[in-house]
C-alpha cells in the first residue's frame, strides 16, 4: 500500500498448463478471534503513506472497540470522537509469518470500509524495512467512495529489471504496466471493472472471496463475488483449492517464464496486511475527482476525516476466513 502517481504493452504469450493443489499451512480465523489477533501484530509508527490516522496498539484497541469479533473478525475505526493532527484511531495489522513463492493466500471478506476519506488494504509486504527491495501485493485497495478494486506489483529496479511484456488472459483492465519498479514508474496497476469488486458495491452484494497466488512465475489474482464463488474442495475455500480450475484470473503480473521480472527475486518474505488509514497521498489526492468533496461538502479530506466522526461507522472490515495454502 504506497504512495500513488497516477499515470501498456502487449505481446501475446500462452500461460504453460499447471496444474496444483494446494494444502493448508495457516488458518488466520481459526476456532475464534484469539486465534486470529495471536497471528498478527499492531503497527504503532507512522504512517508510511502519510495518513491522517493514529495507529493503535492492541490494549487500545480492545479498550475503544476497534477490533472484536461477532460471528467473524471486525477491524473498525474511531467513529465518535472529532480529531486533531493527531488522526483518527484505527488498526494495522502485519501477520506474524513471512511466505515464499508457492503460497495462496485466501480471504472471504463480508464487509469493507465504503466511506469518503478512508483508504483501506488488504495486501502483502515483507517485514524488513528495506521497501520496495523486497516487493509489496496489494489485493484489496482501493480509496474514497470507489466501487472497483486496484491490484498492484511494487518491487524495486535494485533486483534488476521488472517489465511485464506479456499479455496473459484476465479480466482486470491494465494500468500502469510496462515497469513494476516504484523506482521508475510506481509500480504496476490493473483495475476491476466490476463494481461489486470494492466498496459499497462490495458490500450490499454480501462480500466475496479474494484469492491471490504467488509462484516464481507470477502473481494471480481472482476475486468472486458472493454468490458466485466455485464450491467443492478444489474452489477459493474448499480443503484443496486448485486455481487453475477457477478460470480466467481477475490479474496476472508475471514473469514471462524467467525473462522480464523473475516473481521469487523481487518478491520476498511476505506477509499479510491489512489496514485502514484516511487520506494520505491517495484519498486526499482524489479527494475532489472521486466526488467526495461534492459529496460531503468539506473541501479537504483532512477536514472531514476530523470533524464527522459518526460517518466512519461504515468504515470498518469483517473477515469471514483469512487462510494461506502452500
Amino acid at each position: 500500500m504506497t504512495p500513488r502517481v497516477f499515470f501498456l504493452a502487449a505481446t501475446a504469450l500462452v500461460w504453460p498448463a499447471v496444474t496444483q493443489a494446494y494444502t493448508l499451512k495457516d488458518n488466520y480465523t481459526g476456532n475464534n478471534y484469539q486465534d486470529f489477533f495471536s497471528k498478527f501484530t499492531f503497527w504503532t509508527g507512522a504512517d508510511p503513506t502519510n495518513g491522517l490516522v493514529q495507529y493503535v496498539d492492541e490494549a487500545s484497541a480492545w479498550s475503544n472497540g476497534l477490533i472484536g469479533n461477532g460471528g467473524n473478525i471486525y477491524l473498525g475505526v474511531d467513529n465518535t470522537n472529532k480529531v486533531g493532527n493527531e488522526g483518527r484511531k484505527s488498526v494495522r495489522l502485519t501477520g506474524k509469518t513471512a511466505y515464499s513463492p508457492g503460497t495462496l493466500i485466501v480471504a472471504d471478506i463480508a464487509y469493507m470500509p465504503q466511506v469518503c476519506g478512508t483508504w483501506p488494504a488488504f495486501w502483502m509486504t515483507a517485514a524488513s524495512d528495506d521497501w520496495p527491495q523486497s516487493g509489496e501485493i496489494d489485493i484489496v485497495e482501493n480509496a474514497n467512495n470507489a466501487q472497483n478494486n486496484q491490484m498492484s506489483l511494487h518491487v524495486s529496479n535494485k533486483q534488476g529489471q521488472c517489465t511485464i511484456t506479456s499479455n496473459p488472459a484476465m479480466t482486470a483492465t491494465k494500468d500502469r504496466w510496462n515497469n513494476c519498479a516504484e523506482e521508475a514508474n510506481g509500480g504496476c496497476d490493473a483495475n476491476d471493472p466490476r463494481t461489486n469488486s470494492f466498496g459499497s458495491g462490495f458490500n450490499n452484494n454480501g462480500g466475496g472471496v479474494y484469492a491471490m497466488e504467488w509462484t516464481a512465475q507470477a502473481v494471480r489474482i481472482w476475486f468472486f463475488p458472493r454468490g458466485a464463488i466455485p464450491s467443492g474442495a478444489s474452489g477459493p475455500v474448499g480443503s484443496s483449492p486448485n486455481p487453475d480450475t477457477w478460470g480466467t484470473p481477475t490479474t496476472v503480473f508475471e514473469s514471462n517464464n524467467g525473462s522480464g521480472c523473475d516473481m521469487s527475486t523481487h518478491i520476498k518474505n511476505q506477509r499479510i496486511v491489512i489496514d485502514t488509514t484516511f487520506c494520505g497521498t491517495w484519498a486526499s489526492g482524489t479527494w475532489s475527482s472521486s466526488g467526495c468533496a461534492a459529496k460531503t461538502g468539506y473541501g479537504s479530506c483532512e477536514d472531514y476525516v476530523k470533524n464527522v466522526p459518526g460517518d466512519f461507522k461504515y468504515a470498518f472490515w469483517t473477515f469471514n476466513s483469512i487462510m494461506a495454502f502452500t
